[in-house]
């Protein structure tokens, strides 16, 4: 809207780092209601395998366009294979707090689809409960994964960076040896 020279994209088929890029995504990733958080609510329609368009609202009879296959905006195609209820949920949750996980953590998350293990972590950020969403970041901050937790914030900071078999030790009691469980996870 700001950029003059800016093109219309008429057709998106995955949200990728790219686009959120070009759409100026902020930091935190929590918007206020800009493009970014626009691509947010359409990713999280697509991967629930729903066709999405983003059209300006603003324009009379965008809605009518819309209904009679007009080309008015954006379309983003609906992922093939949907995610089951579950992880639409932890996708489209807002995360309670965050983690940051090291090299290879982040290898295993993102390459193997492996769960997340207590010495993979590096810090902890926020107060959460077990059981509540988390995001997980790399060491330079991207949001690489989201998860249930299946410790509280308190927890984590005393097992992280520890081997699984430490955590009863340390702790007391467990509830596995994963901080989250890659049935538990979604990647971004």
């Amino acid at each position: 809207r700001s950029n003059p020279q800016a093109e219309l994209i008429k057709d998106v088929y995955g949200i990728d780092d790219a686009l959120r890029a070009i759409a100026g995504d902020s930091v935190s990733g929590l918007g206020t209601g800009g493009m970014s958080t626009k691509l947010q609510a359409a990713d999280v329609a697509c991967r629930a395998g729903i066709d999405t368009i983003i059209a300006a609202g603003s324009k009379p009879g965008v809605i009518g366009d819309v209904m009679e296959g007009i080309s008015v905006g954006t379309l983003f195609h609906a992922q093939a294979t949907p995610l089951e209820n579950r992880k639409r949920w932890i996708f489209g949750a807002p995360p309670a707090g965050e983690i940051t996980v090291d090299e290879g953590a982040t290898a295993a998350i993102l390459e193997r689809g492996s769960s997340l293990l207590p010495k993979g972590i590096k810090s902890v950020t926020g107060n959460f409960s077990r059981g509540e969403v988390i995001r997980i970041c790399n060491l330079e901050g991207r949001d690489i994964a989201h998860g249930v937790s299946r410790y509280n914030s308190d927890a984590l900071r005393r097992i992280a960076g520890h081997h699984s078999q430490e955590i009863d030790a340390i702790l007391g009691y467990e509830y596995g040896p994963v901080a989250v469980h890659r049935d538990d996870m979604i990647t971004r």
